[in-house]
């Protein structure tokens, strides 16, 4: 007999930015953390720890990037110079550190 497998939604996932990972971020956050900019597209997610995706490319998750999605674009077609990617965005490690309290506050709650 074939049976369907389901999977259960996610509640949680693992959050990575270069080489911090925050644990146990809830999944019911994620769009709020969108759009306050504390996550980013560039920033990855996984539901085991093993398997990474971009959350830009996370196909739930992509809609709410189309701006930057547009960036990523010109950058291809050379519309923007690559020069002014280069370095670190200001203050990352600043908003990491705002991020882990943010979490760490949901957390405890």
């Amino acid at each position: 007999m074939d049976q369907k497998l389901t999977k259960k939604p996610i509640k949680m996932v693992l959050v990575r930015r270069g080489a911090i990972t925050i644990p146990s971020v809830p999944t019911h956050k994620l769009q709020t953390y969108i759009r306050k900019r504390a996550l980013l597209g560039t920033d990855e997610i996984s539901g085991d720890g093993n398997s990474w995706i971009r959350v830009d490319r996370h196909y739930q998750l992509r809609k709410f990037f189309s701006n930057e999605s547009q960036e990523t674009t010109e950058k291809k077609t050379g519309l923007i110079d690559d020069s002014a990617f280069s370095e670190s965005p200001p203050n990352i490690e600043n908003n990491l550190q705002q991020v882990a309290d943010l979490l760490k506050d949901i957390n405890e709650s």
